[in-house]
């Protein structure tokens, strides 16, 4: 799916106040903070505004759908924009979402789906069947430079339109305000997944026109929430959208999301009753779980992901399998996950256990420090090597780093650490020979092999998301062959076929699949992780605050 960091984004809502709701959300008033950057405006609650209070590690990288392509982003963009269907809130199943219906041909080429009525952007302007041909169209367009191309170069007339040679994507039809028919090169039968990314989200043409680039700080969708003010590296604050379309939600009347606070600092914040939803940091989980009152107030969740060490294919020494097979003989799986206190599941390849087409005979490499070195010895390298591991700037990150960095010096590798900031790594692995190791995780944008093995390491995806630049046609070949078959037996045999090549020629160290874990307040309600998205917040209400108990 989209580029991901390894924490997840944690959401929840509070009770609207019936009657009072509307009227609490629009007397939100704005007032000069002394803590806020010079001239920023910060935003004042009307008293008994039930306000959701979260916190970010790093900033939100963007908010707009064409562009967004990691867990923060997806967090926010998901309550600001409606997408035709979406994935239920604690599960992996297709809902309507601003679709009220929709018909599949047999040979999964062409999808017809029927708009509510009543949904309406936050300028108060009906969304209409041509809003979400627009926001297709604008991802598909080369100068959007957006990421989630890809997913729909097989409509009709898609190739064309990128060249600039027709006006508008022949495959999207909009025969009334409220049908939207899309027609395929080839068979599809991930399609419909494909429509609940926020790339396909409805955006209004006359706002991101306006706005151009910088329609991220301007954002104007149909989803439970608005953007009220974005301030970079401090604060975020959405607030309830009136006109949403689901009657009675969301329940919240703000979120209000601090930026730049370390997982510690939430952990201290949470504990103070000054947050209503954490993560745990690695050093407090064993106190969370052997405390009572704490554990009862954990969610935890196996994620569709797989986080990994990728290898350069293109930068030497990662030029040749000998030394990419080595680092996976060299690093301790398990000591990683016993790190994490046990969230995590082994990784034996890239697909994660609850990803359909999950092949649980796939072979890992298993820890062999000796292998390893004969590895390095027999490619004839000068050894120590010295490369740069580059990884997020968080501390969970840093602390996995540097038991990688201690299992490769036992084999005579000397790994230096380069922490940096979300955003700037995302750019830094697009780009070739610029980052020849590094730190990630990918969790799944729809459930399907193709999510992880099509879009992580093939060919076409180089400068997108294949950031190891792995190429081998073989497996090319493959993938192509698995995509169009509606036979899931068959489709799965490939794509496993297709896996075990890429372990052997070893573009990454698969780690661990993360258990995500979250804690709530006593008076957070109806909160859920899902496996796949970052939480939904349109069902989630907050009871009475109470006071906290301090920490042991």
């Amino acid at each position: 799916m989209r580029r991901k960091s390894r924490s997840r984004a944690v959401q929840v809502t509070a009770p609207a106040l019936r009657a009072a709701a509307a009227l609490l959300a629009a007397a939100l008033v704005t007032v000069l903070c002394a803590g806020c950057r010079v001239g920023a405006p910060t935003v004042n609650f009307a008293p008994g505004a039930s306000v959701l209070r979260i916190a970010e590690a790093d900033d939100i990288p963007t908010l707009d759908p064409a562009a967004g392509y990691d867990t923060v982003s997806w967090t926010f963009e998901q309550m600001i924009f409606d997408t035709l269907v979406r994935y239920g809130s604690s599960n992996l199943k297709l809902v309507p979402d601003a679709a009220a219906s929709w018909e599949v041909s047999p040979d999964a080429t062409r999808f017809v789906f029927h708009l509510r009525h009543d949904v309406v952007f936050t300028n108060g302007r009906a969304v209409a069947a041509a809003d979400f041909k627009y926001a297709i169209e604008r991802v598909i367009d080369p100068r959007t430079q957006s990421k989630g191309m890809e997913y729909y170069r097989e409509i009709s007339g898609a190739a064309v339109f990128a060249a600039h040679r027709v006006p508008s994507v022949a495959g999207i039809e909009t025969p009334d305000a409220y049908t939207i028919v899309f027609r395929l090169k080839h068979p599809d039968p991930l399609f419909v997944d494909k429509l609940a990314m926020p790339f396909a989200a409805a955006v209004p043409h006359e706002v991101v026109k306006r706005w151009g680039a910088d329609f991220s700080r301007h954002v104007v969708g149909s989803g439970p929430f608005k953007l009220k003010q974005w301030i970079g590296g401090q604060r975020l604050v959405l607030v309830k959208n009136p006109r949403y379309f689901v009657k009675g939600k969301p329940r919240l009347d703000a979120i209000d999301v601090a930026i730049g606070v370390s997982q510690e600092l939430q952990w201290l914040r949470f504990e103070a009753g000054e947050l209503d939803i954490s993560a745990i940091p690695p050093a407090e989980f064993p106190y969370v779980m052997r405390t009572a009152r704490l554990r009862r107030l954990t969610l935890h969740e196996v994620t569709v992901a797989t986080d990994y060490l990728g290898m350069n294919c293109q930068m030497a020494p990662f030029t040749d399998v000998r030394v990419r097979r080595a680092f996976n003989y060299a690093i301790d799986k398990r000591k990683l996950v016993e790190l994490l206190n046990g969230r995590g599941v082994v990784a034996g390849g890239v697909m994660p256990p609850n990803l359909p087409g999950y092949d649980p005979a796939v072979e890992s490499y298993p820890l062999d420090p000796k292998k390893a070195r004969e590895l390095l010895e027999t490619a004839h390298l000068r050894l120590p090597l010295r490369p740069t591991l580059w990884l997020i700037a968080d501390q969970t990150m840093l602390m996995l780093g540097q038991s990688i960095q201690q299992d490769l010096a036992l084999v005579g590798v000397e790994v230096r650490l380069k922490p940096v900031a979300w955003a700037p790594l995302l750019e830094a692995v697009r780009q070739p020979r610029t980052v020849a190791l590094v730190l990630l995780g990918w969790e799944a944008d729809f459930p399907d092999p193709e999510n992880f093995l099509a879009v992580l390491l093939s060919k076409k995806q180089w400068g997108a998301n294949n950031d190891t630049f792995y190429d081998n046609p073989r497996v090319d070949t493959l993938l192509a062959e698995a995509a169009p078959l509606t036979d899931l037996a068959r489709r799965y045999q490939i794509y496993r076929e297709a896996e075990r090549i890429v372990l052997a020629d070893a573009p990454w160290v698969p780690l661990f699949h993360p258990v995500a874990y979250a804690i709530r307040q006593p008076w957070v309600h109806g909160y859920r992780l899902n496996p796949m998205r970052p939480s939904r917040l349109d069902t989630v209400w907050l009871g009475p605050r109470t006071a906290t108990r301090t920490r042991r």
